[in-house]
């Protein structure tokens, strides 16, 4: 049973942020004026913060390598870690697959700095198994989806996370945790780059994390940093799809009958309509509120129903803010605000 979920243009953020101290990251976040808090990933603060080693712990046969910045899988003692693997899987204890403190920092910071306090919802994100599998890669160059056990073991790992972050933030959430699976490179799914990526493959690795994220009682999100086939990422069961809406907003539009049957199905869109690249020193107001108008109506013209677009609506970042400056990011976070304070009336 899927957690009833009607934003009303509510914003988050995406997930990174350029802050090196964790508790300045997370107070940085409660004070942005956010209708729902995320914690922070911090990629400049070490390399195991970043998207892919931050969530390889839990990992058999992967290895993390911080003096050469890699990230790779051997197949040495496969079974043995297989075995030992599974048999923490089995005993139902989140514990293993959580995030630690060396890993994510800013996730214990946010949990300290919200002590005492709640929000309606409290946003979580994971790295998802397509853009993990696919992003590790052995000596000889085969990548962790290349090996069916491997890569089975990973979209595992990363459920069990998800769930775990659920159990971990809802605390502080009066309605439900929010968990995003991030999945950049499926901005080139149906590409040569992924040809060996499949739309059942898709489907039964994305559905197995939204499965175990709303089992927990949360509700699931996808972001996709950049465009992609919306019909089969609206279709994988995910609740909440957030795109690069400053570049593509105009995209969905293309797909009516596809992203009205997503939202009848109970989905919403996450509009990521404010620039985390260079166009953000040119970004303002007025042309963000543009903007968004425009996805809107690319939709509105096709016979959508305005009124269930806005109130399945969420405002985001278009990418995460980690490889800004902070001034930048400040930019970002402060024309959010005040764009949800124009078009949320």
């Amino acid at each position: 049973m899927k957690t009833p979920f009607t934003p009303s243009l509510m914003t988050t953020g995406v997930g990174s942020l350029p802050l090196t101290d964790p508790d300045e990251a997370a107070a940085f976040v409660l004070e942005a004026g956010l209708s729902i808090p995320f914690w922070p990933q911090l990629p400049k603060r070490r390399f195991a913060e970043r998207m892919v080693p931050q969530f390889s712990g839990p990992m058999p046969c992967v290895r993390v390598d911080p003096a050469e910045g890699k990230v790779y899988w051997t197949p040495e003692r496969k079974y043995e870690e297989l075995e030992e693997f599974y048999g923490k899987f089995l005993a139902e204890d989140g514990s293993p697959f959580g995030l630690s403190e060396e890993r994510a920092a800013g996730f214990s910071a946010l949990r300290r700095a919200c002590a005492g306090r709640k929000w309606r919802y409290v946003k979580g994100q994971v790295t998802g198994p397509i853009t993990f599998t696919t992003s590790i890669q052995s000596e000889e160059g085969a990548t962790l989806f290349s090996d069916p056990e491997l890569r089975d073991a990973a979209v595992k790992a990363l459920a069990r996370n998800a769930r775990w972050q659920v159990e971990q933030l809802r605390e502080f959430a009066e309605e439900a945790v929010i968990i995003f699976v991030d999945e950049p490179v499926l901005a080139v799914y149906g590409s040569s780059a992924l040809a060996a990526i499949s739309e059942a493959h898709v489907r039964e690795m994305l559905g197995e994390v939204f499965e175990a994220i709303e089992d927990a009682g949360g509700i699931s999100g996808m972001h996709v940093c950049g465009n992609s086939d919306w019909p089969v990422m609206a279709s994988t069961g995910v609740q909440v799809l957030n795109f690069d809406a400053y570049q593509f907003g105009h995209t969905l539009g293309l797909y009516p009958d596809a992203i009205s049957d997503f939202l009848e199905r109970g989905g919403c869109i996450a509009w990521g309509i404010v620039p985390t690249t260079a166009d953000i020193a040119v970004a303002d107001l007025e042309s963000l509120t543009l903007g968004i108008e425009k996805g809107l109506a690319a939709l509105t013209d096709k016979g959508l129903d305005g009124a269930l677009l806005r109130r399945r609506s969420l405002l985001t970042p278009s990418c995460g803010a980690g490889s800004l400056e902070e001034a930048e990011t400040e930019k970002v976070f402060d024309l959010l605000r005040r764009l949800r304070e124009r078009v949320g009336r």
